[in-house]
């Protein structure tokens, strides 16, 4: 996931744990971590031996490789609005990987209309203060009878633990959204998805749910995606008390010396133009 423009106040890299690098390395792991499931989902929505692709927000362009790989014959173009996300993807793509890479908006994207038979979208609706315009701009570029599958989060939804920690991390995770809103996101956006593609004129909209268990990757591989270190540029900022996050982030260590177990849920929702 990447930068998707100017609405997408609530993601900015270089502001995450560790600075710009530390945020490349998580997505990549991120996109290591699901693209199997992912796949499974959007292998059978995606043209073979031809047409064209959108991975639109395409961050560091993992996913865009995997695409191209995938798809042999098939154009894969990535759009992102983050120039050094984008230069990570060039880099990728000069190593072997072929797709397209552009810089723009995806809510204002530089393609014609009726231009690809499949648009992704990766863990990018959840920073849109648009959602609803950003759903109709890639419904405005999707051929008829194509599709938009968009891949994102519910924190609300996002999974199980046990033991159950939530009590302990449940304030400093409040926060997390609080201030994710604050800067026009919504980290509950999975379960608004159906309606933001039908409000922006797609149909047959369908939610197609994905599940990965720390037994399958192993905790520590979660361990960027889950631990409340991530918080940290938030306590920095003040929008998380230090109170609130040494609670978590006592609670996720003793988790993770117990050998706990998480279910992690992820959601594409997809819909045809």
């Amino acid at each position: 996931m990447g930068d998707a423009g100017r609405g997408a106040r609530s993601y900015r890299p270089e502001a995450e744990l560790g600075g710009f690098d530390s945020e490349v390395e998580r997505l990549e792991h991120q996109a290591s971590l699901t693209w199997a499931h992912e796949w499974r989902i959007l292998q059978p929505l995606a043209p073979s031996g031809g047409g064209a692709v959108l991975d639109a927000g395409c961050g560091s362009g993992a996913v865009t490789a995997e695409l191209s790989a995938a798809l042999p014959g098939t154009r894969v173009v990535g759009l992102d609005a983050h120039p050094g996300l984008l230069e990570r993807a060039a880099a990728r793509r000069a190593a072997g990987a072929e797709p397209e890479l552009l810089l723009g908006d995806l809510g204002a994207t530089p393609f014609a209309d009726e231009t690809f038979d499949l648009v992704l979208s990766r863990y990018v609706f959840q920073h849109l203060s648009e959602p609803v315009a950003a759903a109709r701009e890639l419904r405005r570029v999707l051929r008829p009878g194509g599709h938009l599958a968009v891949i994102d989060i519910d924190a609300g939804l996002w999974g199980i633990a046990e033991p159950d920690m939530s009590a302990f991390s449940q304030d400093a995770f409040r926060a997390l959204g609080a201030a994710q809103s604050a800067d026009g996101g919504d980290r509950l956006i999975a379960r608004r998805l159906p309606r933001v593609l039908r409000d922006a004129g797609y149909t047959d909209v369908t939610v197609r749910p994905f599940a990965y268990t720390s037994d399958e990757v192993g905790l520590a591989a979660l361990e960027p995606q889950l631990s409340p270190e991530r918080l940290l540029p938030l306590v920095e900022r003040g929008a998380v008390s230090m109170t609130a996050y040494v609670r978590a982030l006592t609670a996720w260590q003793r988790f993770v010396a117990g050998d706990g177990f998480v279910l992690l849920l992820g959601f594409a929702v997809v819909g045809r133009r």
